[in-house]
């Protein structure tokens, strides 16, 4: 499985990650992290390996970017 073709969250994350748009990306970012979570709701107690990093490293860069977001956020209301 290819999972820049299979994976929804995996074009979720990229889709936030290229958004530029200040507005858009607190949407796209919300988007990306409910993907993520969906996805690994789904999973069982069997080993999904790469995957299952994948989504967790992706969670980690998502996470990022909503940080990075609201300190710009902070850094305009000084």
């Amino acid at each position: 499985m290819n999972r820049e073709t299979d994976y929804q969250w995996y074009r979720a994350v990229q889709d936030a990650l290229a958004e530029h748009d200040p507005i858009q990306i607190e949407t796209r970012l919300q988007l990306a992290e409910v993907a993520i979570f969906e996805r690994i709701d789904m999973f069982s107690r069997a080993d999904h390996g790469e995957e299952e990093e994948a989504l967790f490293e992706a969670l980690v860069t998502v996470r990022a970017l909503k940080i990075r977001r609201v300190a710009q956020l902070f850094r305009k209301d000084l």
